[in-house]
């Protein structure tokens, strides 16, 4: 399947796009609406919609017979709140239809479904996968829709990476974790840099760690001091870069690190703890958005008790996921992320 976000400034205008590039046979996923701060006190009301289409015939499988799809009549209203109210009821009717026309409230009925949700996956995604399989869907053929559309990667040119996150979610044992392997199993040459000034023994845990490892480390408060340190570590194999974390409220803390990751080769990894909840996970990952995240870290995989939010967030934000911790345990609890990996643990007995 192939799943994309629309943003415009009216529902009409998102519906616009959806039908336009994805076609009749489109599945809204979810929808919301904010303001965009991006011209400072001239904010803009955005409506955001994430819509999804079949992974086949998006990539020339066998043609379908086209649908034919029938939305409400637009309503013409001048007042604000009408209006609102009318798109929704637009928004509300071609769900409907497109539901009717593609099978998933059919496919609703299929026994695994309540499974997979209770595992903590979306419902609208597992209707969707239902939908693509077909009424007689089977576990199989669900893990194996799973191993194709999950995106893994650990390919990463850049020598320096940088780990971001709200407090508390392990950035600092899990460079530990990356710098100790990269030391001991690959032979390279490793660099720690703390950017975290402001937690209580923030810059002694990173310098404990360096000592243990045996790699230079250096603590950094201003962006000129980092590019300096990137010039003594630039012949190094790896720069692991730890950060300071903040609540998703600082508008501050993200302006603050794009002074650091602006124009700078470096790959970023955003880390989100296994037991967050969807809404959690999607408004940390719309935060830190503006620094342009190339991979994920989940973290603290032992303390989940259902990790179907993994899954959910790798079907709609298509990040792929580099690794996977799994407790406090320096090197060893860390594990690339495979396909196999993922559906193994968001779905537990199942897989």
């Amino acid at each position: 399947m192939q799943i994309k976000t629309y943003k415009a400034a009216s529902m009409k205008e998102v519906l616009a796009q959806i039908k336009t590039e994805m076609g009749p046979n489109a599945v809204i996923v979810s929808t919301r609406q904010f303001k965009d701060d991006t011209y400072g006190l001239m904010t803009k009301p955005v409506v955001e919609v994430t819509a999804a289409v079949d992974y086949d015939a998006m990539r020339g499988g066998t043609p379908q017979t086209p649908k034919v799809i029938t939305l409400p009549p637009q309503i013409k209203v001048h007042d604000d709140v009408t209006h609102l109210s009318a798109e929704i009821t637009e928004l509300k009717g071609m769900m409907k239809t497109l539901l009717t026309h593609t099978g998933v409230e059919h496919n609703r009925e299929n026994p695994l479904r309540d499974a997979f949700i209770d595992r903590g996956l979306k419902p609208s995604l597992v209707d969707l996968m239902f939908s693509k399989l077909g009424d007689k869907a089977s576990m199989s053929s669900v893990m194996g829709l799973l191993a194709k559309v999950i995106r893994t990667s650990q390919i990463i040119s850049d020598k320096f990476w940088i780990f971001l996150g709200t407090t508390g979610v392990g950035k600092t044992t899990t460079i530990a974790k990356i710098a100790a392997r990269a030391v001991f199993q690959e032979g390279k040459k490793v660099a720690l840099i703390t950017l975290d000034t402001y937690r209580i023994g923030a810059i002694e845990q990173g310098r404990i760690y360096a000592k243990i490892l045996g790699i230079p480390f250096v603590s950094v408060t201003t962006p000129d001091e980092f590019r300096q340190a990137e010039g003594r570590f630039r012949a190094m194999d790896l720069v692991l870069v730890d950060t300071i974390g903040r609540s998703l409220s600082s508008d501050e803390h993200i302006a603050q690190l794009r002074e650091y990751c602006d124009g700078k080769s470096m790959c970023k990894f955003l880390l989100i703890p296994v037991a967050t909840r969807d809404r959690e996970m999607e408004s940390t990952t719309r935060t830190f958005a503006p620094l342009s995240i190339d991979r994920m870290i989940f973290t603290k995989a032992d303390e989940a008790v259902i990790a179907g939010t993994v899954l959910t967030h790798n079907l709609l934000f298509r990040t792929p996921i580099a690794y996977i911790t799994n407790g406090q345990r320096v090197p060893e609890d860390i594990e690339v992320a495979t396909p196999e990996k993922i559906i193994t643990m968001c779905l537990g007995d199942m897989a």
